[in-house]
């Protein structure tokens, strides 16, 4: 009995010696492990450090180099667009032109041509229009205005020929002894194109210093003279200057060499150098991104100086290295299971991080540029957070629509700048008329869309009538003179037939419709 005893007591005392050795190894184990972590981390946290500053550096270039891509690309959609608008304009001038002149052949001759040179004297019609008059033999001048070639009377059908090749539009007309051709240029064109997109971008105002500049090549092989200085905002006395590749910056480069032969290579070019910022005199260097604009020969270009990035990379830097250290710390006090949970933050805290630093770059995605109000892609996002709202718990919502009237007519007559205006003005009034839970959003053009939250069908004739007194009293001003504008409403609300908010879209869409068709400044509703 206490020999079995004694085997019992010994077994048990070996289990417990196991037992000891095994939490003694254990703990032994994990010490060593994070004895050897910590180790390394402090050997490795210096290059970590720097890794992770480059990292972000290069993220942050890219994001930059992406940003500074898109505005130039923009640019020329919006020059193309001008230019198309200017085109179209000019070609009705020449179309109202030749009504004019058919008109005036039911006078004598020598009224006819007095009245006809009358016209073409008019202040923007002279300025625009190249007129050219000759007898009916073609062997005398009578009138010419913007004829920039020296006339051959000798050759006159070849020159006559020739010249129909420069116009973008263009018309001739015989009468009694007159020969007389009137039209636009394609340079007028481009003059007027380079005049409007001047404005725009000396108007235009970006964060940190940037700007986007224009450079008219004249001479692909480069050296002296080769490129004009059309248009730059941080330089406008310099405007009109002839430039050549072989300028040098403070840092040796020869940046306007390096933008023409990246130029010619791929149509577009990234490059670096030195250059006087635009609010001060400190010469700084700047990352540029250059495309050319071929029917121009244009250079477009924006840059930004990399002073202006680093605080960016200095405040992320700062946050990484917070959140190494509190893994470190977390990875030297806990298990190896919480290691394992300390790199599941490091993956949390990195998507934070991301997510935070990118949070400014989202919400100017989700604004429009011009008026402020929200885009038509921010809008999309609502509309599928409301709509599920309405099945679910059967919120009410109410789908606006407003179109500017006749807003085509302002861009026409007045320009787009007046047309800008009007824009930011109605948003402006939009905003003040309606309550903090609505949100107005540009859908497109001079089309707005409005979404009300717990709006009632009831209550809506009085909201949209204050809204339409409110535009209707707002005045623009285009060359000395005022006007008023006006908006045509759509509306509807979701119902439980509706399988998707495009539904109440389509009868908001149908209802402004309705409006326009009805005479305009007026609501309409369709449920």
């Amino acid at each position: 009995m206490k020999k079995g005893i004694h085997k019992l007591t010994a077994k048990i005392d070996n289990l417990e010696r196991v037992r000891k050795l095994y939490i003694f190894l254990l703990i032994f184990s994990i010490v060593f492990l994070l004895a050897i972590i910590n180790y390394f981390y402090i050997s490795t946290f210096k290059d970590v450090k720097i890794l992770y500053a480059q990292y972000i550096k290069e993220r942050i270039i890219n994001i930059k180099k992406d940003f500074l891509k898109d505005s130039v690309n923009n640019m020329i959609n919006n020059i193309e667009q001008t230019q198309a608008e200017i085109i179209e304009t000019n070609k009705k001038r020449v179309d109202r032109a030749t009504k004019v002149i058919s008109e005036y052949h039911q006078l004598k001759q020598g009224d006819f041509l007095k009245k006809t040179i009358d016209y073409f004297e008019i202040g923007t019609t002279k300025e625009s229009f190249s007129i050219l008059i000759l007898n009916r033999d073609l062997d005398e001048v009578l009138y010419q205005n913007n004829i920039d070639h020296r006339i051959d009377i000798g050759g006159i059908h070849s020159y006559i020929e020739n010249l129909k090749k420069d116009f973008i539009a263009y018309n001739e007309d015989n009468y009694g002894g007159y020969y007389i051709l009137y039209g636009v240029t394609k340079d007028y064109i481009k003059d007027a194109t380079t005049e409007s997109i001047k404005k725009r971008i000396h108007k235009d105002s970006f964060e940190n210093d940037a700007y986007i500049w224009i450079n008219e090549v004249i001479n692909y092989d480069g050296g002296d003279n080769y490129a004009i200085r059309r248009i730059h905002p941080n330089l406008k006395d310099t405007e009109g200057i002839y430039l050549s590749t072989k300028m040098q910056d403070i840092n040796g480069n020869h940046p306007y060499l390096t933008e023409l032969n990246g130029i010619k290579e791929n149509g577009e070019v990234y490059f670096t150098y030195f250059f006087k910022k635009k609010t001060c005199d400190e010469v700084a260097e700047k990352l540029t991104y250059a495309k050319l604009y071929k029917d121009y020969n244009w250079i477009i270009a924006m840059g930004i100086y990399f002073d202006d990035i680093q605080p960016y990379i200095d405040e992320i830097s700062k946050d990484g290295d917070k959140a190494i250290s509190k893994i470190t710390t977390l990875i030297i006090i806990l298990s190896l299971v919480l290691i394992f949970i300390g790199i599941l933050i490091v993956l949390i805290l990195e998507h934070w991080y991301y997510k935070n630093s990118n949070k400014e770059l989202r919400e100017e995605l989700n604004i429009d540029e011009l008026t402020k109000a929200f885009n038509r892609r921010a809008a999309t996002k609502k509309l599928e957070e409301i709509f599920y709202l309405f099945r679910r718990y059967n919120y009410v919502y109410t789908i606006i629509f407003f179109d500017i009237d006749d807003f085509k007519q302002i861009n026409d007559n007045y320009g787009h700048d007046v047309g800008d205006i009007v824009l930011t003005n109605i948003v402006e009034i939009i905003n003040k008329s309606t309550r903090r839970t609505d949100f107005l959003y540009r859908w497109g053009g001079e089309e707005f869309l409005l979404i009300c939250e717990g709006l009632k069908e009831e209550h809506l004739e009085s909201f949209t009538d204050k809204i339409l007194k409110d535009i209707e009293s707002f005045e623009y001003e285009s060359e000395g003179k005022k006007y008023h504008v006006t908006i045509s409403i759509g509306a509807s609300y979701f119902t439980e037939d509706d399988e998707n908010f495009l539904s109440a879209i389509k009868r908001a869409d149908m209802a402004l419709y309705k409006s326009k068709k009805s005479g305009k400044n007026r609501a309409t509703l369709d449920i």
